[in-house]
């Protein structure tokens, strides 16, 4: 007698296999997505540091400003009442199509900080990337080791704690004001990390700790450099580290002035 069809054992020996499949497929194709996506989000940031690099070419060497202030710090608007913002400084030095060397293919929000094209004030872009704001308008000559300073990285308007007084910017688009824990521009000596940086979830049971970092790709944060070159970076740069002066160390610094006579 011919039988036909499959017994319940094969078809259970198929069923294990095909999961099996699945478990070694899936995940593999997550990581070629996040390769992909990592990858892009760094040549993003290598447009964005030619574009620097022509802007300081113009500008004696200085970079651009984080954002525009006012004399109190907070950020001067448009005429939408969005802020001005670094973006305005390097756009007419960018050479690629502006909002997609804006926006990391990674980040979830698709670009958390809304601000007005300047290139077409009808139009808006989202922003992925933060600037660290104490390098704002920094000559890089000042720094002690711009190789290794983050200027730019994967960030999230609000950011770990949220947007932070006294001076947040416009409906909480501060997501290129790269700023430290106690919201001051400076650090103090009671200042231990940098908000407002590639943070997308974290555990509301939880205080702070290191592991409640989510950055958009999974090897870490994607960062430009003050001397322009790119690399990604671990979520821990997020903590401050300082040496036995109290100075800080790298990825973050602050300028130096020279002597006159240096």
């Amino acid at each position: 007698m011919n039988r036909y069809g499959l017994t319940q054992l094969e078809k259970l020996a198929i069923a294990v296999a095909v999961v099996a499949v699945l478990a070694i497929v899936i995940p593999l194709y997550r990581q070629l997505v996040d390769i992909k996506r990592t990858a892009d989000c760094l040549s993003n940031l290598k447009d964005i540091a030619t574009a620097i690099n022509l802007y300081q070419l113009d500008y004696n060497n200085t970079l651009p400003l984080a954002y525009y202030a006012n004399p109190d710090g907070s950020p001067q608007t448009d005429s939408a009442g969005r802020p001005l913002t670094w973006v305005v400084c390097i756009s007419s030095y960018m050479k690629r199509d502006l909002q997609r060397a804006l926006k990391c293919p990674a980040d979830p929000t698709e670009g958390s900080t809304v601000i007005t094209d300047p290139r077409d004030n009808t139009k808006t872009l989202t922003l992925s990337y933060g600037f660290y704001a104490a390098l704002s308008a920094a000559r890089v000559e000042d720094l002690s080791n711009p190789g290794l300073s983050v200027l730019i990285a994967d960030s999230l308007a609000g950011g770990q704690n949220g947007s932070l007084n006294p001076n947040p910017l416009i409906g909480g688009n501060d997501g290129f004001a790269l700023t430290f824990d106690d919201g001051l521009l400076k650090p103090n000596v009671n200042s231990k990390y940098i908000v407002r940086l590639a943070v997308w979830k974290r555990r509301e049971d939880r205080g702070w700790e290191p592991d409640n970092l989510r950055s958009f790709h999974g090897k870490g944060v994607n960062v430009l450099h003050a001397d322009g070159h790119v690399s990604t970076r671990a979520p821990s740069i997020m903590f401050l580290q300082r040496d036995a002066q109290g100075k800080l160390e790298p990825p973050w610094t602050l300028p130096e002035p020279r002597k006159a006579d240096e």
